[in-house]
């Protein structure tokens, strides 16, 4: 893997220009720059990480799929002829490279801000990344070693945990002495360091309910719950509204944002997408539509909902019948990028307590996650007619996973995170009430669902071969072949 950072000025003020990821320098480069110039690149990449993660699983995951029911990725999961998976060079790159420098500068200048926010972003791009591909470079990475070695995904995670711990201790540090972070630099959170500690704690339940079934640690992921609670804000990345450039865009938008050459990849689709039943499913639950549907999406013709199973295809449908997928509360041009949001933190908790034997607590969790979303929404005032309806729990005896994970999908709707579940629970019916395999997935796959993404063959393919052949990575079926924290979980079988 080509170990080359990127330094660029990702300043919201100065978005915009083409040369935007065109600067490379080399880690032999002594060229110098200080950390306020680097965090709006490490945090506006990330949120193109995260859209990019996004675009690709939503297909998995059912919330959408194309129009067609034919395309070689998205319905079919066929990478045998990608030239290019785009993910992991974002991560390396764009976010991982950045931030790995931008600590250096901080630490050389004593900012404690700086070191624990690069830290904690480094910790999350690394979590993120991981939890697509699997096994990856960490210990190697980013030390000017073009050859790194794959570490096993239970290393990445030892060594996400080393990050988040020193960035939640640089932060606690952090002083009056440091340089100056404010919205200029720090488009989440202004240069709050107590936000950024509490984002820190939830990354570290999010990694932690990814393992707990078969490591333990219920308690742990309860206890990061309530120190993110203590100053929670969104980790929230917003974008301008009625832009004019595609750099200030979301890419989920209806103007389909296309910034630059190397963004065709993760393009949004959804202009030719179309909601599948188990959506649709998930969206009725109640036995009517669920009032947040109307705020994801806008009605068809005819004020319809059509759907169909994932892969096959409209057929001979009228696709003006099917949902207008754009202008919904992620779906805009000026939707923010939300890394974990609150009903995610809520769902977790849930799911946490649920295990632990807590039901009342696991009850509450849930119902403040539905609640939480409908308030995103702007629909809280319909929460009480849902919350009696026959789509939530009616109390903690009755509560059961499936309905917390339903809630949860529904809430974290083109959310990345959904396929970390999914895998965990082994795609089953026992969390997922009526999610059916894709009628037109490769037959190679023998039923078997993906489970990771490919690495890139532009660069690992070329840069890394003999790690790839170590890893048997070439292989048709590599998609399929679980990795460390799937092949662990306790939670595929009911």
């Amino acid at each position: 893997m080509k170990k080359s950072i990127i330094l660029i000025l990702f300043a919201f003020i100065l978005w915009g220009c083409e040369d935007f990821l065109d600067v490379n320098e080399s880690l032999d480069n002594d060229e110098r720059t200080t950390p306020n110039y680097m965090l709006p690149a490490v945090l506006g990449n990330m949120a193109y990480a995260h859209y990019g993660q996004a675009e690709t699983t939503s297909y998995i995951t059912q919330y959408v799929t194309t129009e067609f029911g034919f395309t070689a990725v998205k319905d079919r999961w066929d990478y045998r002829s990608v030239l290019r998976v785009g993910a992991w060079r974002r991560h390396y790159f764009d976010v991982a490279g950045n931030a790995k420098k931008m600590i250096g500068f901080a630490e050389e200048e004593g900012s404690n801000n700086y070191v624990g926010v690069g830290k904690v972003m480094l910790a999350y791009s690394f979590l993120t990344a991981t939890d697509m591909f699997g096994d990856m470079p960490v210990l190697d990475a980013l030390t000017g070693i073009y050859n790194p070695t794959y570490d096993s995904q239970d290393v990445v995670y030892a060594q996400v945990e080393v990050w988040l711990n020193e960035g939640i201790e640089a932060l606690k540090n952090a002083d009056i002495t440091d340089r100056e972070m404010s919205s200029g630099e720090d488009h989440i959170f202004a240069g709050d360091t107590q936000k950024w500690l509490s984002f820190a704690y939830a990354i570290k339940a999010r990694m932690k309910i990814h393992t707990a079934n078969f490591t333990g640690g219920y308690n742990d992921i309860l206890n990061y719950v309530d120190l993110a609670r203590q100053n929670w804000h969104d980790p929230l990345f917003a974008y301008i509204t009625n832009a004019d450039s595609d750099w200030y865009r979301n890419m989920w938008g209806p103007s389909r944002p296309s910034p630059q050459w190397d963004f065709a990849d993760i393009r949004n689709s959804l202009n030719a997408s179309i909601h599948t039943d188990f959506f649709m499913h998930a969206m009725n639950l109640s036995g009517e539509h669920d009032p947040r549907l109307y705020e994801l999406t806008t009605p068809g013709a005819n004020n319809n909902y059509l759907s169909v199973p994932a892969s096959t295809g409209r057929g001979a449908l009228d696709m003006e019948d099917f949902a207008v997928l754009y202008n919904g509360y992620w779906t805009r041009d000026d939707s923010p990028i939300v890394f974990i949001t609150n009903e995610e933190l809520y769902f977790i908790e849930a799911e946490a307590a649920f295990y632990n034997g807590d039901m009342e607590r696991a009850y509450q969790a849930y119902l403040n996650g539905i609640s939480s979303n409908f308030q995103r929404l702007g629909i809280a005032g319909a929460f009480n007619a849902y919350r009696n309806s026959s789509a939530v729990a009616l109390n903690s005896g009755q509560l059961n996973i499936a309905h917390i994970m339903m809630q949860k999908y529904i809430a974290l709707y083109l959310q990345p995170e959904t396929w970390v579940d999914m895998r965990r629970y082994g795609y089953g019916n026992h969390a997922y009430p009526q999610l059916e395999y894709p009628e037109n997935a490769l037959d190679i796959y023998d039923g078997k669902w993906i489970v990771r993404l490919p690495y890139d063959p532009q660069t690992e393919y070329i840069y890394n071969p003999n790690e790839i052949a170590r890893l048997g990575a070439r292989d048709d079926l590599w998609v399929v072949t679980p990795f460390w924290w799937i092949e662990n979980s306790t939670l595929s079988n009911p």
